[in-house]
């Protein structure tokens, strides 16, 4: 086991585009580190980097003790799970979990010894003479891993390894995963661009964008505390809701943000708690309210938000419900995949000049699409970014 160090790396490829500007980063002894963003971030990119299957164009990658710039993939002592599995068609479980052992040259009671072992730990003991093609796709995933265990490197890489399995055997096998990595303790990176996989199973994660880190840190904070306008519009799902305003000065001497043509007022607590607000007064700014931010009232005051429900979803422990709101909606908030929408709410999305949010309702709220709700916003769901997107606190 070893640190993994990213000190000023840069990826700049023979046409001139720079992948990774810069990194800096240091993965400490046996942690969990998830590296997630959207498509080309260059989470990937770093990931290969370390891997040694991606040339370093500046600055120093080290591995424990030990700058590996120049060193071969072979030369790393580091193992790595792809998404494809990559197992040997021809040869059975055991070959496939023994066959970097037999290119180490190691005893043949040796490679039994881990071959039996990795076997026992994956519950793969019974499926040893099988081949890859009478496997599940679980099954196969465990193998990748396997072969990955018996050869005890000092830090595992995993790129996307759950992306070809269907949602449930995914949350299986990301709580096996992590639960593995636990047990044995081995530094691990693991690359996703899926953020409930980065959420679960991370001790840190590093979200990226444009090749830069973004935020780093230990997955509740960076949900709580969002550096910046893109995390806070990445992490968390349904995604934050996020739109332009503008802080003003309210009549009793407090602070509020503008909704439409509406001043709501920022509760004095709020407000004492984030003192950087006050410099901002009369400023542009980005507002932020998580889903479940929004909380139902019966109360028709000025801080009561008139909203008709365009989609419902009854998810049984909570409801989803999506609602056009006279506001702008921010350039980052849209960092989600579109893939994860529903249609309902992608025909929403569409239309043109219309801003959609969504408020999560717990417990479930049965309200027919069309119907008018009421709506308070929680002051500790509040989220206030300035004018180049980073966190006012």
């Amino acid at each position: 086991m070893a640190t993994i160090t990213y000190d000023r790396v840069r990826k700049v490829y023979a046409d001139g585009t720079e992948a990774i500007p810069g990194l800096d980063l240091e993965v400490a002894d046996g942690e969990f580190m998830v590296f997630v963003g959207p498509s080309g971030c260059g989470k990937s990119t770093a990931l290969r980097m370390t891997a040694g299957l991606e040339d370093i164009s500046g600055g120093r990658l080290l591995i424990g003790e030990e700058v590996v710039n120049a060193k071969s993939p072979q030369q790393r002592d580091i193992a790595m799970v792809f998404q494809d599995y990559a197992l040997y068609p021809h040869m059975s479980v055991r070959d496939n979990l023994g066959f970097a052992l037999k290119m180490m040259k190691l005893p043949k009671d040796e490679i039994a010894r881990r071959v039996d072992r990795a076997a026992e730990r994956l519950s793969l003991s019974a499926l040893l003479d099988r081949r890859p093609k009478n496997l599940s796709g679980g099954q196969r995933q465990r193998v990748a891993m396997g072969r990955a265990i018996v050869r005890e490197p000092q830090a595992f890489l995993m790129d996307e390894p759950l992306s070809n399995l269907d949602a449930k055997l995914r949350v299986q096998m990301r709580g096996e995963i992590a639960a593995l990595q636990r047990q044995l303790g081995v530094t691990t990176l693991y690359v996703t661009h899926d953020q409930v996989e980065a959420m679960t199973m991370g001790h840190r994660v590093a979200v990226m964008k444009n090749g830069r880190l973004q935020q780093v840190a230990a997955p509740q904070d960076l949900y709580d505390k969002p550096a910046n306008v893109f995390v806070a519009g990445f992490i968390g799902s349904p995604k934050m809701n996020l739109f332009t305003s503008e802080l003003r000065a309210t009549d009793g001497g407090g602070l509020g943000f503008t909704f439409g043509d509406r001043v709501i007022a920022i509760p004095a607590e709020v407000a004492a708690a984030r003192p950087g607000l006050a410099a901002h007064t009369g400023q542009p700014v980005t507002i932020g309210i998580r889903p479940e931010g929004f909380v139902p009232t019966t109360d028709a005051g000025p801080e009561t938000l008139e909203a008709t429900a365009e989609v419902v979803e009854m998810l049984g422990s909570e409801t989803l419900v999506f609602f056009v709101a006279p506001v702008e909606q921010a350039s980052d908030a849209d960092v989600r995949d579109r893939a994860q929408a529903s249609d309902e709410e992608e025909s929403i999305i569409a239309a043109e000049g219309k801003t959609v949010m969504c408020a999560r309702l717990v417990p479930p709220v049965r309200l027919a699409p069309g119907a008018g709700i009421r709506l308070r916003v929680d002051p500790a769901q509040l989220y206030v970014f300035d004018a180049a997107g980073d966190a006012i606190t």
